[in-house]
């Protein structure tokens, strides 16, 4: 859906009043995420430049804290949830928006959850979010997804790295496919070294905080696999051009990497458009794999062998 198409659909469900309790907004949570939020705002509370600033009394931004960058128990049940219990200033609606929800701990998350069951009337939730995988599925289930466009992008130096390693792929062999996967562990063993240079480096700004070592190994962890996702999500979309190409003979205009079409271009014609379409299915395999804590280097050779790219 349209970013147009999607806001009227809003415009109707706010005419006919027949908003959700709470909307996932998926995108850049300070970009396109952000962007609609402000936008949902100005419909239900009216054109004030406070919702830009976010400082509009009936609309409160709600964001991760501490060096941990978690909602805890403690953000939600003395700020949230009683701010969505008091009656709106302004006599109307009343908006909260949980900018990362994904970052809520469990606790915070199930009290959140008994609150959007049965919220306060004229009370909407916005809960902002990169992507999903994290929130817990049974707010998911309680809320309605709204796609906010845009996409993550892996950060430099990988993204640059990352799209040399694809575009100089000019023929394959098991040698030279574990030489590639080297360079991708590399690249995987760097984030996991500079999310903890990160981390500890925030934890050190924030001395007068103490936060539990397992809690900034958590946040370690997390930041890291974050950027791993972003990662494999830039090797799928180089797949999806692949697979674009081949299926329109090479007249596709819509392109991930518009830059690398002439190399595209020629790597599309060397295999099947079936074979590419393997790659999806290859792709979410190694991947659980990884989730499951298997090393990169016991599978990443074997998988970067089979990739058809």
């Amino acid at each position: 859906m349209s970013t147009a198409d999607l806001r009227e659909s809003l415009k109707q469900a706010i005419a006919t009043e027949r908003l959700a309790n709470g909307y996932i907004i998926v995108g850049p949570v300070h970009a396109e995420g952000q962007s609609l939020a402000e936008w949902i705002g100005t419909q239900l509370l009216g054109d004030s430049p406070t919702i830009a600033e976010h400082t509009h009394p009936d609309m409160p931004w709600f964001k991760p804290e501490k060096v941990s960058r978690i909602i805890d128990a403690k953000m939600m049940t003395e700020r949230i949830l009683p701010f969505a219990q008091c009656s709106s200033l302004g006599g109307g609606w009343k908006v909260l928006v949980v900018v990362s929800a994904d970052r809520m701990n469990e606790t915070s998350a199930n009290a959140f959850l008994k609150m959007l069951e049965e919220p306060p009337p004229r009370t909407l939730f916005l809960l902002l979010v990169d992507r999903m995988d994290e929130l817990l599925p049974t707010i998911i289930s309680r809320c309605q997804v709204l796609k906010a466009g845009g996409v993550r992008r892996l950060l430099e130096p990988w993204r640059t790295d990352l799209i040399e390693m694809l575009a100089d792929i000019r023929e394959k062999g098991v040698f030279l496919d574990a030489m590639r996967a080297e360079r991708v562990i590399a690249m995987l063993d760097e984030m996991d070294d500079q999310a903890e240079k990160e981390v500890r480096a925030e934890a050190k700004a924030n001395a007068m905080i103490e936060e539990d070592s397992e809690v900034l190994k958590a946040r370690v962890g997390a930041t890291a696999k974050a950027w791993r996702a972003d990662l494999w999500m830039t090797i799928e979309q180089w797949m999806e051009d692949l697979v674009r190409l081949a299926s329109t003979d090479g007249a596709c205009e819509t392109l991930n990497f518009p830059e690398c079409r002439g190399v595209l271009a020629m790597r599309s014609k060397v295999h099947s458009l079936a074979k590419l379409f393997e790659n999806f299915t290859m792709l979410e395999t190694m991947c659980v794999q990884l989730e499951r804590n298997v090393s990169p280097a016991h599978i990443l050779p074997y998988w970067f062998d089979r990739f058809y790219l």
